[in-house]
């Protein structure tokens, strides 16, 4: 009798852990329906305590963006907040979450409407750049930390969003890089979204494409141009070793790099100034390895950039 008893207790204990975890499982966002500037919560429960979870948002049949990995706490739930980006456009979407150990997966849907940023035109406050009228433009915004990687969508006219190639802010946290668009490309508003994978930061241009750029704009375009040390020098041999170095107003040199000298025997440099570079006279050299060619240019640095002849 008293084995049927231990019997039954454990029974009941597995029907405890089976069960009770299966009826509290579940997943829901809070709120449903939003706008960009809106900050979502996402709930699940019903994994095992401790397993780690994998998380996603997605739009059906398009496109999928992680949003990171959490531990399940002592009740099997994990809970975490999320911003939509500009660039997932509006209507239905899902988040989704799936448990690594126990392979439990829990999806909830949530809307995002009208409100925020729209989506084409920005009209984020944007600054008017200029129509530069061909097929190429330089993106253009300020703000991001040191030489900080970022990531970059572009949404075409027809509201598809394309993953392009991450840009890299240089050391001011200004971030420039060529956007082109061929001469098939569609006819209409673009517009491009920049988030930085360390702050955070994002920014966007928005232009037109009608055969020639237009109406090219920046939410926060760059109000201090990055300082540069140029040097553009001809006489070296055709694809010969050049030695770039940079000579401080203490007097050291550093040794830059070593490119090749193209096949005119020119060589083309920009140095960008470091943030909280000393002040003083600088000089940017080039010596050819098989010619013997030297070039050089001298440059005063006082927070900003003076050639000197």
């Amino acid at each position: 009798m008293r084995r049927f008893i231990i019997f039954l207790s454990i029974l009941g204990s597995l029907f405890v852990l089976l069960v009770l975890p299966a009826a509290a499982s579940g997943m829901w966002v809070s709120p449903y329906s939003g706008d960009y500037d809106t900050t979502y919560t996402v709930h699940a429960s019903g994994f095992i305590p401790g397993e780690r979870v994998d998380t996603w948002v997605n739009r059906p049949y398009q496109w999928r963006v992680g949003q990171g990995q959490y531990t399940a706490d002592a009740s099997g739930a994990i809970e975490f907040d999320f911003r939509p980006d500009v660039t997932w456009g509006t209507g239905g979407f899902f988040a989704s979450a799936q448990g690594l150990s126990s392979g439990r997966e829990y999806t909830a849907s949530f809307s995002i409407g009208s409100g925020g940023y729209p989506l084409a035109p920005c009209a984020c406050n944007a600054v008017f750049l200029g129509s530069p009228g061909g097929t190429a433009v330089n993106y253009n915004a300020q703000g991001y930390g040191s030489s900080e990687t970022v990531v970059v969508y572009m949404q075409d006219p027809s509201a598809q969003i394309h993953r392009l190639p991450n840009a890299q802010a240089d050391p001011w946290g200004n971030l420039a890089f060529p956007i082109y668009l061929s001469q098939d490309s569609l006819y209409g508003p673009y517009l491009f979204t920049a988030r930085g994978l360390t702050t955070g930061r994002e920014s966007y241009n928005t232009l037109t494409f009608w055969g020639g750029i237009q109406n090219h704009r920046s939410s926060d375009p760059i109000s201090f141009a990055t300082p540069t040390f140029e040097l553009n020098a001809g006489g070296f041999t055709p694809q010969e070793n050049v030695a770039l170095r940079l000579t401080y107003p203490n007097s050291t040199t550093k040794l830059l790099t070593t490119p090749k000298a193209g096949d005119d025997g020119t060589i083309h440099y920009s140095y960008i100034v470091p943030p909280g570079s000393p002040f003083g006279i600088y000089t940017l050299s080039a010596a050819g390895a098989t010619s013997g060619n030297i070039a050089a240019t001298r440059y005063k640095w006082d927070g900003a950039v003076t050639p000197i002849p």
